[in-house]
């Protein structure tokens, strides 16, 4: 209660949190802005609220997209109040069966493998058309799941540089990136190659935590955590580089200061890293670029995806507004509160559309699943990549 105290303390109940607050902005409603919760925890631990479902439910409708924290001049560690908070109460919380079914496969190798199979299998044997997902009460997960290909390689634990090696590198796959987004993945493999970096990818890491630590599983959190920084003590390790910010902000945050000090968004890396002159094709086209929550207000890095998609010759690259707010994907948020998340994607959709671009950039798994949910619910024939898949694309 005490550490709840200390965080919830430091809000001077400014509001300047409001305006970027997207549950706020759709709402109206104070308990569903960053103060408002603040006001609630603080009342909780003090002993003049109980856990009751109301004050739960309005905890449990945050996004976790932290653009109150960038914007917050009382510096308040709200994304770890949040954690804290849920972590405190977990076992009076909802009970979602997608996001549980999610977080075992994420924390579960041999799962995991399952789960790939049965995608397959449930995507090319009709399932998915006859709704199989539907009927077991999990319809917010089936919309989400992309076509998958019938060949997929699987990783090998290290790729050689092309060329004379700069260094070494790790990569950071995701959980559900093996499962949902290998092209992105041997994109950026194919990259860094040709970039001239060594690249390890270790066997046994496992899902970043996210999942579990948002969900007020800390315990399992901490597991993972300590599983990954085993899996990536790699002797001359230059950088650990993440296919998806949301996983990215997660590993930055551990408490192993040797591992969050080389997390680089490979983006980043390889706008910093790379020169790619006279090796890239020409793409006539518009895209337009969307920036993960995570990205932007935790990783605080979202120039680097745009640095390197200007490598690519006679590309027209469109940025969304800066005030678009969170997609509402938000990890297993989407799972959750389909309704919210639903209403959030339009406002990304309707900006993204505006630009009549061809495809759209983005850095996050889950907003990539999202978002090309809402497009294609809208009948609209916009692509959804990854930055290095586009530049993987072009790479001669």
């Amino acid at each position: 209660m005490n550490e709840l105290l200390q965080d919830a303390d430091l809000c001077v109940k400014c509001g300047l949190c409001l305006p970027h607050c997207p549950t706020y902005q759709e709402t109206c409603n104070e308990n569903e802005s960053p103060r408002g919760r603040i006001a609630l925890i603080q009342a909780y631990a003090d002993g003049h609220l109980d856990a009751t479902p109301a004050l739960l439910a309005h905890i449990d409708n945050c996004l976790l997209c932290r653009s109150c924290e960038k914007v917050c001049p009382a510096e308040v560690p709200y994304g770890r109040l949040i954690d804290r908070f849920r972590a405190r109460t977990q076992s009076l919380q909802p009970f979602s069966p997608a996001v549980a079914l999610l977080k075992r496969i994420a924390a579960n190798h041999t799962l995991h493998r399952w789960a790939q199979a049965g995608l397959r299998f449930y995507q090319t044997h009709s399932l998915q058309r006859l709704g199989l997902l539907r009927l077991l009460n999990l319809d917010a997960m089936n919309r989400l799941l992309p076509s998958l290909s019938d060949s997929v390689e699987p990783l090998q634990s290290y790729y050689t540089a092309h060329g004379n090696a700069k260094g070494d590198i790790g990569l950071f796959t995701g959980c559900m990136g093996t499962l949902l987004d290998q092209s992105s993945l041997q994109a950026a493999i194919k990259c860094l190659t040709a970039a001239g970096f060594n690249v390890h990818v270790p066997a046994k890491q496992t899902c970043c935590g996210a999942l579990a630590q948002h969900d007020g599983n800390a315990d399992v959190a901490s597991q993972l955590a300590e599983k990954n920084c085993r899996a990536f003590a790699i002797p001359n390790l230059t950088a650990i580089v993440s296919i998806a910010s949301g996983c990215g902000a997660q590993l930055k945050e551990y408490q192993n200061a040797d591992l969050a000090v080389k997390i680089v968004d490979v983006s980043r890396f390889l706008s910093q890293n790379a020169d790619f002159s006279n090796r890239l094709a020409p793409l006539a086209a518009t895209v337009c670029l969307h920036s993960p929550c995570s990205l932007k207000n935790v990783m605080r890095d979202e120039e680097g995806a745009l640095a390197l998609l200007r490598q690519i010759p006679e590309l027209s690259i469109d940025e969304l507004p800066k005030a678009t707010l969170c997609c509402g994907a938000a990890g297993s948020y989407v799972l959750k509160h389909p309704k919210m998340a639903n209403a959030l994607v339009d406002q990304v959709l309707n900006a993204a559309i505006a630009t009549q671009a061809d495809t759209l950039i983005t850095s996050n798994i889950g907003c990539s699943l999202h978002i090309a949910a809402g497009l294609r619910e809208r009948g609209e024939n916009m692509k959804v990549l990854h930055p290095v898949e586009l530049l993987a694309q072009q790479l001669r």
